[in-house]
Formats: C-alpha cells, structure tokens, sequence
C-alpha cells in the first residue's frame, strides 16, 4: 500500500507531487521508492537520490515555502525558499500513465538577500508589466533576484547596447570615419542632430556621445555604419533569446516617423518581415516629426526594440567578457544614479524613459564579490508612469546589491 507521499503522486497532481519532495528535503527522506517512477531510477540511485535530497537539507535547511514559477499539465519549476535563507530552483515532471515523478531537477541555491527581495516584490505591485533581474556575473554565475525575467518589454534606449555589443562582435575600429547623414539625424533637434551635415565623426566619438547622452543621432549613424543586417546578425552571440523580435532592427528615427503616423504603422506591421527593410528606407525622405511631437504609449508593443532583464543582462556580461577597455570606460561614462561613495568600483548603465516605458540597466563590479547585472523595466500603455517610485524602487535595490550581506 502506497504511503501518503505516493498517494499524493498517484493521483497526478503536479503541486502534491512538489509538496511530497518538499518534504524529502529531511535529514532522513523515507518513501521514496513510492513516489518516484521507476524510470527515474536508470538516471540515480535509490541511495544516490536520498543523498541529494539530505545534502539539500543538511547545506540550505528544510523548505519552509514552495514558490511555483511555472507549470505546463505533467511538469512545472518552483522555487524551495529554506529556513536558513536560501531559495533553491527546482524542475519536476510526472509520468502520465503512472502519475509519479520521473523528473526532478535542483539548481544552485542561492542566499536571499531580505532587502533585494523587498525591492522585487515592489516592483512587482506596479500597475502594468515590470520585471527585473539582479545576477552575479563571475564565478559561474547566480541569480540573486528575479520578477519575470524572461519576458520581453519594451526597453526603449537599451537598445544602444546591442549596437555598441555589435560593434565588438563586427570588431569595428574605434577609429573609423563615418559622415553624418541627413538621413540619420533624429530627434530630439539639439546635440549631434543640429551638428552640419557631412561632419566626420569617429566610431568612438559616436559611441560616447549615444552612451553619456544618449544621443539618437549617434545611435543612428552608427546603425547604419554598422548595417542594420550585421546587428541583427550578432543578436545571438549578444545574448538575446529571440533575435526576431529586433528584426527589423530600427533606427531611432523610424522609431520617431512610425510613432507620429498611425496609417504608416499600421502599413509596416501587416508587411511580411522581408519587405519592411524597403518600407523603412522610403521614410528617410519624410519629414521627422515636428518640435510639437509628443510621444505616447502608442506602438510600444510593436515599434520598439523588446528585450527581457534576462537579454540585457547577458549583453552586459558579453561587454564585461569581452574585456575591452574603450568599450568598458564609453558605458562609465553615464553610471547611472548610483549613489556617491557606494561600494561598487564600476558602473557601466544605460537607461530609458519615455512614454509607456522605463528601463534600467547596470554592470557594476564591486569590491568583494566581483560583478553583477542589475536591470529592470516597467511598461503601461494605459496609465501614466510614476518615475520617481521607479527609480526609489531601484535605489533600494542597488543599495541590497552594495551590502547584499
């Protein structure tokens, strides 16, 4: 007769069967043999597996919360939070016909730090869509906190990092010679846009300038310096999970043109991916916007560059890896509102705010654990964002990132 914790199993439910190994996680798990499918038994041991499941216990504490992340009808990921402060990952599958667990899965646990945590769940309570993603980088890797980090919002000016990642990956010289182009200027009229056209400008000029102040012009001559195809051709090795969605990838100046004329938008989105290059190229010769343009949440969905936390961290890690110093000292140039006297050594950012959307991203490197990724975005097409409890809730989270002790 099957014990209590096989019973569970057998009947097929995916949060019973969580609960049962939950509560394995003991100094001395018993009954496994009953809750298990014997397939899983071809991948460890009966004593193997206990041994996992009391080392958990005996390094992390027992489970004293079950977070479930997300489940499909015979498999689901969670999250075990310990009772010495630890948060483990967990992946579980069911056998269909025997309704017993064939899969389990535990990830490295990482220390929950109370005040990140706290900066997360306050993120999370925003009205709209947010998420966030603080991560070591070094040593392996670990996630210290997450609110959907894999799904995509707009990032709005985040995007300049994949041209200064595709800038590394195309290994362009820094001395290169580009011309500014009427074709390129974009809003707003002041900095590198009211500049006289045919004005030479290197590659490493423009990269500081789209970095320290986000100049669009910048941004834009280095899109098509580069080729838009090339960038989109090094999305993958920049990190980010589904390269399509940034194809094609748009200049600051569509962006601008498509936003200000309904008709036009609806006209590229119904167009086969492959015919909207030509239609971008035809908006060069209509008119930017006038001064009196007000941007709006309209097409933040659809005319945007969409990234997740997760995305943008991994490009900061290929900047970090990559380890070229030009590149490094162009994202230092704005470190974002990091707090004077903070413990981190470096602060590499890149920020967005515009109607609808706000975005965070940090690689700083600290002087104990080494470096981390921060980033985090807020989207709402409905109500007006509030940029001061945004940007109070990130203070808090990189003050928990200085002192994650």
């Amino acid at each position: 007769m099957a014990g209590p914790a096989g019973a569970a199993a057998e009947e097929g439910g995916l949060e019973k069967a969580a609960a049962a190994v939950r509560a394995q996680v003991a100094q001395k798990p018993a009954g496994l043999e009953e809750m298990f499918d014997k397939s899983l038994f071809r991948q460890i041991s009966l004593e193997g597996l206990a041994g996992v499941l009391s080392g958990l216990y005996e390094k992390n504490g027992a489970v004293k919360r079950l977070l479930l992340i997300s489940s499909a009808p015979a498999s689901g990921h969670y999250i075990f939070e310990t009772s010495l402060g630890y948060r483990v990952p967990v992946a579980i599958g069911l056998n269909a016909e025997s309704g017993k667990i064939n899969n389990l899965f535990f990830g490295a646990a990482y220390h929950v730090n109370p005040a990140l945590a706290a900066a997360a769940s306050a993120l999370a309570a925003l009205p709209g869509r947010a998420g966030l993603l603080a991560r070591r980088l070094d040593g392996g890797g670990e996630t210290l906190e997450a609110v959907n980090e894999k799904e995509y919002f707009a990032s709005g000016a985040a995007f300049k990092l994949y041209v200064l990642g595709a800038m590394l990956e195309r290994k362009m010289p820094w001395d290169r010679v580009f011309t500014l182009k009427e074709e390129d200027r974009s809003l707003p009229a002041g900095g590198l846009g009211a500049w006289p056209a045919g004005a030479p400008l290197t590659a490493h000029t423009l990269a500081a300038l789209m970095l320290s102040a986000g100049d669009n012009t910048a941004a834009d001559v280095l899109v098509s310096g580069l080729g838009r195809r090339n960038i989109e051709g090094a999305l993958t090795a920049l990190g980010h999970s589904s390269p399509a969605l940034l194809r094609p990838f748009l200049k600051t100046s569509e962006m601008f043109r498509l936003r200000a004329d309904s008709q036009a938008t609806l006209k590229y989105l119904n167009l086969p991916e492959g015919e909207k290059y030509a239609f971008l190229s035809s908006l060069s010769g209509t008119a930017l916007p006038s001064a009196a343009f007000r941007q709006s949440p309209f097409g933040l969905d659809k005319i945007e560059w969409p990234s997740s936390p997760a995305d943008l961290c991994r490009v900061m890690d290929y900047l970090r890896a990559r380890e070229d110093r030009r590149a490094l000292e162009l994202l230092a140039l704005n470190p974002g509102p990091v707090p004077a006297g903070s413990a981190f050594l470096y602060s590499g950012y890149r920020g967005a705010s515009e109607p609808g959307v706000l975005s965070m991203t940090w690689l700083l490197k600290d002087k104990k654990h080494g470096w981390y990724c921060l980033s985090a975005a807020w989207n709402n097409k409905v109500e007006k964002l509030e940029e001061g409890r945004f940007f109070a809730i990130m203070r808090s989270a990189l003050a928990a990132l200085a002192s994650p002790d």
